[in-house]
């Protein structure tokens, strides 16, 4: 959604969110309304003509609340899980679902090793009797971390952490993910195994795992019954991945020696519920879910969040969109900066080429990009597109519909031709040739319609066609200069002597019509383009 001359964006926050987060969207230029606290019909009523909705855990975000914003583009939750979010619904209505995936990972990963050590070692227990004035070594008796093995169930982002530093307590690892190859276990020296040998095989599993159809209940009594009866469970995940009631049992049989649980299914559970009986039982030590819940990691996420959700409003694509493709896995740090690019090739391309009508668009993927998934690529591309060429509500979430609703097509591949960039994008459209890059996290514009140029897609631009003659970049300053525009950079390519050139100039402020009427009067200027890109 790209708002340039309309009213300021605005974002209600439902729950509580940290100042950090709040400073970045002021910066922003973004309006906020605080709804915490108040009541659900009170929230649908403020998101009237509310653009964005912050929330964490406990609002729930279902398609009526959704038809309550007809403005809103973007749903934000600061946090790992949106289980409280209809996503469904929200990709219905062309609305970005954000969260902060890897914000929390490394508060998770401590929470894990504290209740891990806490439950090896009895330390709540140890806390506890000292204030009741008992003094009894024998009763505390723990056990080491070291030699033991420890069995991960799912090596993402917290999991893989886990792995890494598990490996300083001298421990093996086991890991079950479907999702994950050989290689990056490899790199984390754990062994890839089915969940049944893993449980049958670790003194301590560790569940790091999202709620899904597929996880929910996976953890159940027959699952239990393969742990040994000395080996401990750990939940950090998500509540609902453990059959409670079996868990239950299985700690009350002896089933096996422990367990530590940072969530529970419902929280908070009731005070009979199965969930508040296991957080009150003596074989396990249990948390208020505070896996995410440092100093460090609430500011983090507050900032990711709002620079995300600023992006989104603004108009650029967003780095964590549950309902859109996000490169993920090892290509992900090398495609994620050339998602912007892509974007910001959308948005130039129809403001440079003025098209009649869309062509059959050609992305070309150079270099380390030519193997990765180009989903993320041509979805960003569609979005800075259609922003420029229709008055739509476009986002990453329905770019792809619109466009073939609208009838464009855009053929993603690898491209063959060699480039001197370890990593490009090329656009081909109707003759026209663009090639960019990214380049220290900027992108880059370096080949025009077949000149060499290194000019950045950002903002105000001005592009001329000119013969190449001296005087030619005095005469444009000068009418800059007179029209108070100032010029922050300059590229100036030309491909022979004394034939064609062109001038990309990037500037602090569009240039009005009539300082490009001046431009375009120039003798020897053949044409003159002001972009906003």
């Amino acid at each position: 959604m790209h708002r340039s001359g309309l009213s300021r964006p605005r974002v209600v926050i439902a729950e509580p969110f940290a100042e950090a987060g709040l400073t970045v969207l002021r910066d922003a230029g973004i309006e906020i309304e605080s709804q915490i606290g108040r009541p659900r019909d009170e929230l649908a009523a403020a998101l009237a003509d509310a653009d964005g909705l912050i929330v964490r855990s406990e609002t729930r975000v279902d398609r009526e609340l959704l038809a309550a914003g007809p403005r809103l583009c973007v749903v934000a939750r600061a946090g790992v899980g949106v289980d409280a979010i209809d996503v469904a619904a929200a990709t219905d209505a062309g609305i970005l679902v954000l969260n902060t995936p890897g914000a929390n990972t490394l508060a998770a990963t401590e929470q894990t090793f504290a209740l891990m050590l806490s439950l090896a070692r009895r330390t709540p227990l140890a806390v506890q009797q000292l204030r009741e004035g008992i003094w009894d070594r024998k009763r505390l008796i723990g056990t080491e971390l070291y030699g033991k093995t420890l069995g991960i169930v799912g090596l993402g982002r917290i999991g893989g952490n886990v792995a890494s530093r598990a490996k300083a307590f001298g421990m093996t690892l086991l890991a079950r993910d479907p999702y994950i190859g050989a290689p990056r276990a490899d790199t984390l020296d754990a062994r890839l195994v089915d969940l049944d040998t893993l449980l049958r095989e670790s003194d301590i599993v560790t569940l790091h795992v999202p709620l899904t159809p597929q996880t929910l209940g996976m953890i159940d009594a027959a699952k239990l019954r393969l742990l040994r009866p000395h080996a401990y469970l750990i939940n950090c995940a998500r509540g609902g991945i453990i059959v409670e009631r079996d868990l239950l049992a299985a700690l009350d049989d002896g089933v096996l020696a422990g367990a530590a649980l940072d969530v529970v299914a419902e929280e908070p559970p009731p005070r009979d519920g199965v969930g508040a009986a296991l957080q009150r039982h003596p074989k396990v030590v249990a948390t208020p879910h505070l896996g995410g819940s440092t100093h460090e990691a609430l500011a983090r996420i507050a900032t990711e969040l709002a620079q995300d959700i600023a992006r989104a409003l603004l108009g650029a694509p967003a780095n964590a969109a549950v309902n859109a493709p996000v490169p993920t896995g090892p290509e992900a740090a090398r495609v994620i900066p050339f998602v912007d690019v892509a974007y910001r090739l959308g948005r130039f391309y129809p403001q440079y080429t003025r098209p009649q009508r869309m062509p059959l668009f050609s992305l070309l993927l150079g270099g380390t990009l030519a193997d990765v998934s180009a989903a993320p690529l041509t979805r960003a591309f569609l979005s800075g597109l259609l922003q420029a060429t229709t008055d739509r509500r476009v986002s990453v979430v329905n770019a792809e519909s619109i466009a073939l609703e609208l009838g464009i097509t855009i053929d993603a591949r690898a491209d063959d031709a060699i480039s001197p960039y370890a990593a490009s994008l090329r656009l081909v459209a109707d003759g026209i040739s663009i090639t960019a890059t990214s380049l220290t996290g900027s992108p880059r514009i370096v080949e025009l319609d077949g000149y060499e140029i290194d000019a950045t897609p950002l903002g105000a631009m001005l592009i001329t066609q000119h013969a190449d003659v001296p005087g030619m970049i005095g005469r444009v300053g000068t009418v800059l200069g007179d029209a108070r525009v100032n010029i922050s950079t300059m590229q100036v390519s030309r491909n022979t002597v004394g034939g064609d050139a062109i001038m990309v100039l990037s500037l602090d402020r569009p240039a009005d019509d009539a300082t490009v009427a001046k431009l375009r009067a120039i003798a020897g200027v053949g044409s003159v383009r002001s972009l906003d890109v």
